[in-house]
């Protein structure tokens, strides 16, 4: 009898300490420290390091990294500073070569219309001269066969059969003398003369009727000028 009272009142007790349905269990926790408290917030607002340290070899990489990423940089930076001043350079040449080639063609413009100018003064200074020189060298072929003729009256019986002159007064005279005496007076008055330069008895025959002959000569150019 008792032990079954002692049972039902286990029983009982159990039933009491047994959470009821639709409530929570009570859980006691550890209480919490302030320095623990502490040091959650910083982990949270710094975060957890999970990267391991650099060794001072890898930290020598990186700056040698560091440093050939600047060098690079500045290879960079100057190559296009040089790239910008050979570009500058050539606008600047382009636009001096072109001033240049302006300033030629003009002064080309100016020449070839002062040749044309000395040119034409050319032609009219040659046609001057031209005629300076017909003029100084001119001579009247009516004078010079008159004197011819006249030396030739001045011995009896002397003809001439042709007479060939040219322009610097050198002379052919053919004919026919009475007789070889004739023909020897007139060699000696062509030689004394004073129109006369040279003169060259060329040939000479004894013919039935007297003595033919050739002469070659030239007379003086100054005496023979037309004014």
């Amino acid at each position: 009898m008792n032990n079954n009272k002692d049972q039902k009142n286990n029983k009982q007790d159990i039933s009491s300490k047994a959470p009821q349905a639709g409530t929570q269990p009570f859980i006691q926790s550890k209480p919490i420290l302030a320095d623990s408290v502490d040091s959650q917030i910083k982990e949270e607002t710094e975060g957890i390091n999970l990267i391991p340290s650099l060794t001072k070899e890898e930290e020598f990489h990186v700056k040698t990294k560091n440093t050939l990423s600047i060098g690079s940089l500045l290879a960079i930076i100057v190559l296009v500073l040089v790239s910008i001043c050979v570009v500058a350079f050539n606008i600047i040449t382009k636009n001096q070569l072109t001033a240049k080639q302006k300033e030629l063609q003009n002064i080309e413009n100016v020449v070839n219309q002062k040749t044309d100018k000395i040119i034409a003064n050319n032609i009219i200074l040659n046609r001057i001269n031209l005629y300076k020189n017909v003029k100084a060298n001119s001579f009247s072929y009516k004078e010079v066969i008159t004197f011819l003729r006249d030396m030739a009256g001045k011995v009896q019986g002397i003809s001439y059969d042709t007479i060939e002159m040219s322009e610097s007064l050198s002379f052919k005279i053919s004919g026919n003398a009475p007789n070889l005496e004739q023909l020897a007076r007139l060699w000696y008055l062509f030689g004394v003369n004073e129109n006369i330069e040279s003169i060259k008895l060329k040939s000479f025959s004894k013919t039935f009727t007297g003595a033919s002959f050739s002469f070659d000569g030239k007379l003086v150019l100054d005496n023979f000028k037309t004014e």
